[in-house]
């Protein structure tokens, strides 16, 4: 095994024993071999170690278990370790959306000519159906919302290089910053229709009762990126009218979770 994969799968873990083992078994099955994954766990107390004992001698895994400062700060010591060429992060209750997955990615981004590879993602939605949430492709979309979902974006290990790793400050939208400053940095993106991941439901990103705190950070990152006057403005009109109309999503959504 070469000791610079295609691929680094990394995954951010505390105390996710109830799924860990359906995401490290949707890694280890890959038919695609040319593959790392690598596991940063916050320090978990149920049984998500005895999982990643019993996981690392049968694929090419490599864990660490220590507390850190949240999320971000995850993320980035998965990046830093990485040895891949395209970096995606499977978190501890997400999941490789099928067998093959990597082996058709490889063949779409095997000329590394692209900063990121954008691909949809699976969710279950507050009524219980799986739902498909593409990248949105409109370039300046970013500029009001995160148009891309970190677990089904391929990113090459160079941009991290080029424009720095997640802002640990943000306890949700870190990847909605990253992938803000890799757009005004001008990334090289180009967007497929077939999904590769299906997202948990234990994220806070995806958690209604985390949607203020969401709000308020993406406030934040574009007030920190954003220079340009006529954006800003723009920005400001937007909220005015998305916060509203996310709050009366926010109590059907907690109304259907009651239900």
């Amino acid at each position: 095994m070469p000791n610079h994969p295609f691929f680094s799968v990394v995954t951010a873990s505390l105390n996710r024993g109830r799924s860990i083992a359906t995401t490290l078994e949707t890694v280890k099955n890959q038919t695609w071999k040319d593959l790392e994954h690598i596991v940063f766990d916050g320090g978990s107390t149920d049984e998500t170690l005895e999982i990643l004992k019993r996981y690392e001698t049968q694929y090419r895994l490599r864990w660490r278990s220590e507390p850190d400062r949240g999320l971000a700060d995850a993320m980035n010591k998965g990046v830093h370790a990485a040895r891949g060429r395209y970096v995606i992060f499977i978190h501890a209750d997400d999941a490789l959306v099928a067998p093959d997955i990597l082996e058709w990615v490889y063949k779409e981004l095997r000329s590394e000519r692209y900063d990121i590879g954008c691909f949809p993602i699976l969710f279950t939605g507050p009524d219980g159906r799986i739902r498909r949430s593409a990248p949105i492709r409109v370039r300046w979309w970013h500029r009001f919302r995160n148009t891309l979902r970190h677990q089904g974006c391929f990113v090459h290990l160079r941009l991290h290089e080029q424009i720095g790793y997640f802002n640990t400050r943000y306890s949700i939208c870190m990847d909605y910053d990253f992938f803000y400053r890799a757009l005004l940095f001008g990334a090289s993106l180009r967007y497929f229709n077939r999904p590769v991941a299906v997202m948990g439901r234990e994220g806070v990103s995806s958690d209604p009762r985390f949607l203020l705190r969401r709000l308020q950070e993406e406030h934040t990152v574009q007030e920190l990126n954003e220079n340009n006057p006529l954006w800003r403005e723009a920005q400001r009109v937007f909220r005015r009218l998305y916060v509203p109309f996310k709050t009366r999503r926010l109590r059907r959504q907690v109304t259907l979770r009651q239900a």
